[in-house]
C-alpha cells in the first residue's frame, strides 16, 4: 500500500502483488513427522455488525473477494470480537472445502 498527500487530501493505493505475496507467504502446510500444522491467510476487507449479525468480506490468497455471513445468538451478551471470530471461522471452512474441491476436481489453483 502506498500512500500520497496531494493538496489536503490523501490517497491510498493498494498494491495487490504485496497483499498477494503476504498471503501467499501465509498460506502453509507444515509437516515435521507425526504433527502436521496448517496456517491460511485471508485478508479482512469489510466487517459489518447488525446487531446480532456480522458480516464478513474477506479476500483469500488467490484475490478472490467472498463474503461470510454469522450469527450470535446470545444477542443479551452480543460481543463483537467472538461474531466476528465466528464469522473468521466460517471463511477459513470455505476456503478449505474450496481448497478440496480444486484439488479433487484436477483444475489448477490460480496462484
Amino acid at each position: 500500500m502506498s500512500k500520497y498527500k496531494v493538496g489536503d487530501e490523501l490517497l491510498i493505493i493498494e498494491n495487490p502483488n504485496e497483499e498477494g505475496d503476504r498471503l501467499k507467504e501465509m498460506t502453509k502446510l507444515q509437516i515435521d513427522g507425526e504433527f502436521a500444522q496448517i496456517s491460511w491467510g485471508l485478508k479482512i476487507v469489510d466487517v459489518e455488525y447488525d446487531k446480532p449479525n456480522v458480516t464478513l468480506t474477506y479476500r483469500n490468497v488467490y484475490g478472490e473477494l467472498n463474503k461470510v455471513f454469522a450469527v450470535c445468538k446470545d444477542v443479551a451478551n452480543f460481543d463483537k470480537e467472538k461474531v466476528l471470530e465466528k464469522a473468521l471461522l466460517k471463511a477459513f471452512q470455505n476456503e478449505i472445502i474450496n481448497i478440496t474441491v480444486i484439488k479433487n476436481s484436477g483444475k489448477k489453483s490460480e496462484k
